[in-house]
C-alpha cells in the first residue's frame, strides 16, 4: 500500500500543479487583458487631451497674433499723434488744400526751427521735395 500512496501521490502532486499553472495563467491572462484594455483607453484620453491642447494652441496664437497686431496699431497711432496734430496746426494757420497755400508757410517753419523731415511730414511730401522746398524759399528771400 504504500507504494501505491506513493505512484498516487506522484500523480496527484504534478495534477494540482499543472491546475493551479493553469489558474494562474488564466488569471495572469485575465489581468493582462485589463490592463490592455486601460492601456487603449488611456491612449485614447491621451490623443483627445493633445487634440485639444493643439487646439486651444492654435487659439492662443491667433490671440497672441492679434495682440500683437492691436499693439503695433496703437503704437503707430501714438506716433501719428503728433504729426496730424501739426498738419492741423499747419492748416489752422489758414493752410487750405491748395499747393500754393501749403508752400508758401515754408518760410515760417523754417523759421521755427523745424527740421527738413518735420517739414516733409507736416506737408505729407518726401524728405528730398521738402529740402527743395526749403532752398527755393532761402533763393526767394534773397
Amino acid at each position: 500500500m504504500g507504494q501505491m500512496s506513493f505512484s498516487l501521490l506522484l500523480i496527484v502532486i504534478p495534477s494540482a500543479l499543472s491546475v493551479l499553472l493553469l489558474v494562474i495563467i488564466v488569471l495572469v491572462k485575465k489581468e493582462n487583458k485589463m490592463l490592455s484594455r486601460q492601456l487603449t483607453e488611456t491612449t485614447v484620453s491621451l490623443e483627445l487631451t493633445r487634440k485639444q491642447f493643439n487646439e486651444l494652441q492654435e487659439k492662443h496664437d491667433k490671440m497672441y497674433e492679434f495682440q500683437n497686431s492691436l499693439q503695433v496699431a496703437e503704437l503707430t497711432t501714438k506716433l501719428q499723434k503728433p504729426r496730424l496734430n501739426a498738419q492741423n496746426h499747419v492748416l489752422n494757420m489758414s493752410v487750405k488744400n491748395s499747393p500754393p497755400g501749403k508752400y508758401s508757410n515754408i518760410q515760417s517753419m523754417i523759421q521755427q526751427g523745424m527740421s527738413i523731415e518735420k517739414i516733409a511730414a507736416v506737408l505729407a511730401i518726401s524728405t528730398h521735395e521738402a529740402q527743395q522746398l526749403v532752398n527755393l524759399s532761402k533763393i526767394a528771400r534773397q
